[in-house]
Formats: C-alpha cells, structure tokens, sequence
C-alpha cells in the first residue's frame, strides 16, 4: 500500500517534469524553423496535426477509444485554439524578432495568470505554500528578463514584440482553466489530448489557406519540404508532451499544471546557451534555481493539502 500511495504523490511531479521537457522543445525547434524560413501558419498546423496522430497511435496501443461527439467537439474546438493554435502560432511569429530566450521567458507569466483566474472565479483556493512557490518562480523569471534586457542573453527588440509575446501566457492560462472547468465526464486525457491538437491543425490550416488565396502570405512546396525532419521532430515532442501534459491537468489541477511555464522557461533559456550560443550570467543562473525552487514548494503545498 505504501509504495502505491507514493506513486500517487510523485505523478503529478514526475507528469510535470515529462510534459515541460517535451513541450519546451517548442523553442529550440521553433527557433529552428524560423532559421529556415518556414512560414509560421504551415510549422504550426503541420506539427498540430502530426502530433495528433502521434497521440491516435498511443491511444491505440493503450486501448483508449476516442469518442466523438458534441461535447468533446465543442471541448476540443475551444481548447485546441487557447491550448496550442494562439499560444503557438504567436511564439512561432515572434521568434524571429525576439529569438527563442525572451518568448519561453515571458511563457512563465502563464502560472500566476491561472493563479489570478482560478482565484477570481473560485475554481481552486491556493495555500499560502503554493502561492508563494508561484511567486519565487515569477522573481527567478523576472531576473531572467531583466538579465536578457541587459544584454546577457545578446538580443534586443522593440517592445512591440515582447507586448505581442504575452498573448502567449494569456492563452495557455485562459487554457489552463478552461480545460478543468470543461472537462467531459468520463473521458480520457489521451483522446482529448488528440481530439484538442487536430482541432487546432484544423483551424491553423483553414487560416493558413485563407491567408494564401488572399494573397497576404506565400507557401512553396519547397519550403515545406526543408522542413520535414523539424515538423516530425516537434510532432513527436508535442505528441509525448501533450499525453503527459492532458494526464497532469487530470490529476493535478489548473494552478500546479500551470507550473509546466516555468520548465518550458528553463528548457528554453538552456537550449539558447547550448545550441544558440547565447551566454548566462551568474545571476540567471540563479534565477533558474528560483524557479525550480518554487516548483518544488508547490508540489508540497499541494501534498499537504490532499
């Protein structure tokens, strides 16, 4: 019995831990594209869409059916576009103008965002334990800003594009909750997980062929065939993340899986020392140990709650 129950209070830490490496490679790979020239609409719809049939053959293999009807469509048509299609679509616009660091960055806002709302409309009640982890993580990534204003991280950019990069936080908040509060009784993470990214492929695509018969953005063949390996690359990534990342909402609720911004942050800002070049001072180094320190006194607080 006691190796069950410690099972039980390590997943939703373990969950994090998996969805946030998996889903930060969203800025290294996202960079990646941007490097190429891959237009924005067609890196995101085709990962969407590949990373859902990454998530139909995991559901497979589990055994998990996938039940369609109105209320899973409408679940999946709202929470597809505040879970991936704005959030995404904006990072992968910004990118070329702010670099991979400041957007994973300002992603980390996503926590207390979700704090605010489910505060607001009564969803969750947080302990002091809890908010005060929330708020260490948001000090470690304010450092981490001001330290990239600074120049340590080596970029600059107006200010226009960091304001645009906060729709990102705003949407994955709104997501976070939307999705505890809509859940449909009686099903899965894993089918909502595929249901939720091919509903946003979809629209991503609609918007992307819109756009071209409009003659307001190009898309050559040629293009996406230079970024085959990175669209299959992120599809996994996102496909993986995405099983951990539905599961944790389960267990864990808006506020703790809220927590994932503050690893996409880390993973981020490492991948831009590791593979970009970019250097870190001290300080951010520092930060970086705030922000997993405030993981670590929300998962205690919300131990001591269960």
């Amino acid at each position: 019995m006691t190796q069950p129950n410690a099972f039980k209070r390590l997943e939703p830490l373990l969950l994090l831990f998996a969805a946030g490496l998996s889903i930060g490679l969203i800025f290294p790979l996202g960079k990646l594209s941007a490097d190429l020239g891959l237009p924005p609409l067609v890196f995101a719809g085709a990962t969407a869409a590949g990373a859902s049939v990454v998530l139909a053959f995991i559901c497979r293999i589990a055994g998990e059916r996938v039940i369609i009807n109105a209320e899973t469509l409408r679940y999946a048509a709202i929470a597809g576009q505040l879970t991936f299609a704005i959030p995404f679509v904006t990072l992968l616009i910004v990118i070329p103008n702010l670099g991979s660091g400041i957007p994973a960055i300002l992603q980390s806002l996503a926590p207390l965002l979700t704090l605010g709302i489910v505060s607001a409309f009564g969803v969750e009640r947080p302990g002091a334990l809890r908010i005060a982890g929330l708020l260490i993580g948001l000090i470690g990534t304010s450092i981490i800003l001001l330290e990239r204003n600074s120049g340590s991280l080596g970029a600059e950019a107006h200010i226009g594009w960091s304001l645009l990069a906060l729709v990102t936080p705003a949407s994955l908040a709104a997501g976070n909750v939307y999705r505890t509060t809509h859940w449909p009784d009686g099903h899965g993470p894993l089918p909502l997980a595929m249901l939720t990214l091919a509903s946003a492929a979809g629209v991503i695509t609609a918007l992307a062929a819109a756009l071209y018969f409009a003659g307001l953005v190009s898309i050559s063949l040629g293009d996406a065939a230079d970024g085959v390996g990175l669209v299959a690359a992120q599809s996994l990534a996102i496909g993986i993340g995405y099983a951990f990342f539905f599961r944790l909402q389960q267990v864990g609720g808006p506020v703790y899986l809220s927590q994932i911004s503050y690893l996409n942050t880390a993973v981020g800002v490492a991948f831009a020392v590791l593979l970009f070049g970019e250097r870190l001072s001290l300080t951010v180094w520092l930060a970086v140990a705030l922000i997993l320190a405030g993981v670590a006194m929300v998962n205690r607080g919300t131990s001591a709650t269960k």
